[in-house]
């Protein structure tokens, strides 16, 4: 029973990747972490997320603007051993609440209109890419942060989806390293992620066949209530475990 839930989920976590680019750890990690440990959870999710974006990458490389998130990658790259750290050291509950309400609050403010569009995006970039690999590392959600300030500044679903893309990749590999280096990447783990890719590619390709359905105004509707919902359910959970 476990291994079907695993699979479904991974499918519409696929999906989900697939047609925002994001998502992937958002959907399957509450579910995850109800079945395995967190140190479990969070390699296996950042190891299938780097073959959705690598899926993801081949489909969306003409758009991405390489030189604008540079700074993004490098801060995030930065952050990514820190997150890791904390993963093994600090408690996972305390995480997730801190990342909950973070991502909540600023989900309600982009929901609610309550944009405040960078002129000098690049100043922002480091901050944001620092949160995202922290996140990356620590609890496998980098997608947030980014997705954030994208939706912020209005790009296009193409932008969006090529940058956040991009982003995910290469931190992606960069976690996946630290992940090994550090001892959390087991022969149980390699094999789980074997018995879930397949259901990870089908999902991905059906959720990116589907964007050319849906328009700029309701990509960034479903971006954000995706963003919202995820940052409730992990406060929730968060705070329940801590009371």
């Amino acid at each position: 029973m476990i291994l079907y839930i695993s699979i479904f989920t991974i499918l519409f976590a696929g999906f989900t990747q697939g047609l925002t680019s994001f998502g992937f750890a958002l959907i399957s990690m509450p579910i995850l972490v109800k079945m395995m440990p967190l140190t479990e959870a969070v390699p296996l999710v950042v190891i299938l997320s780097f073959f959705t974006n690598t899926i993801r990458l081949v489909q969306t490389w003409r758009h991405i603007e390489l030189k604008k998130i540079s700074l993004l990658i490098f801060a995030s790259l930065i952050a990514a051993p820190i997150g890791t750290f904390l993963l093994i050291y600090m408690a996972p509950n305390i995480l997730k609440l801190i990342a909950g309400f973070i991502i909540v609050s600023f989900s309600l403010l982009l929901i609610t209109n309550h944009t405040f569009p960078i002129r000098n995006d690049r100043v922002a970039y480091f901050p944001v890419g620092f949160m995202s690999g922290l996140l990356n590392g620590s609890i496998s959600m980098s997608g947030p942060p980014v997705a954030l300030f994208l939706s912020n500044q209005g790009v296009s679903k193409e932008v969006f989806r090529a940058n956040i893309t991009a982003f995910g990749f290469i931190l992606n590999i960069v976690t996946i390293i630290t992940y090994f280096s550090s001892g959390l990447v087991s022969p149980t783990l390699i094999q789980h992620i074997a018995w879930l890719l397949p259901s990870m590619i089908i999902g991905t390709i059906i959720g990116a066949k589907s964007i050319q359905y849906i328009n700029n105004i309701w990509f960034k509707k479903i971006t954000l209530v995706l963003i919202l919902s995820s940052g409730v359910l992990t406060t929730y959970g968060s705070l329940k475990a801590l009371i």
